[in-house]
């Protein structure tokens, strides 16, 4: 396996599990969890581009495309998983929706860095 994407895989897992953890922590505390969850995916952004050598004009508007996608696709999947009715999937739907959503845009970042 590459060096670059093996760092960059735990870069993304590492954040993801981040995601998570922090999306826990801020439903426990009942405060939003916006500010952390941006900040934490532009740090995860910035990394995985880094590692590819793009500059940082590029990382910069990943990382706000990446913010404003990952506030949609964590909203719209957490409806989803509300919406199914499983009680593990109600319960922890914020949680699961931001620990797929951080990963599919980490690999997303990676593929997009990689074929420039």
């Amino acid at each position: 396996m590459d060096v670059k994407l093996t760092k960059c895989s735990w870069v993304i897992h590492l954040f993801a599990i981040a995601h998570l953890v922090a999306s826990y922590a801020t439903s426990l505390w009942g405060v939003g969890d916006e500010v952390v969850l941006s900040l934490l995916t532009i740090s995860m952004i910035v990394l995985v581009t880094h590692n590819y050598g793009l500059p940082l004009e590029v990382s910069a508007a990943l990382a706000a495309l990446c913010c404003f996608a990952g506030f949609y696709l964590g909203t719209l999947g957490g409806r989803w998983l509300v919406a199914s009715g499983a009680p593990f999937l109600v319960t922890y739907a914020s949680e699961i929706t931001t620990f797929l959503v951080t990963e599919i845009m980490g690999w997303i970042t990676v593929i997009i860095a990689s074929k420039r």
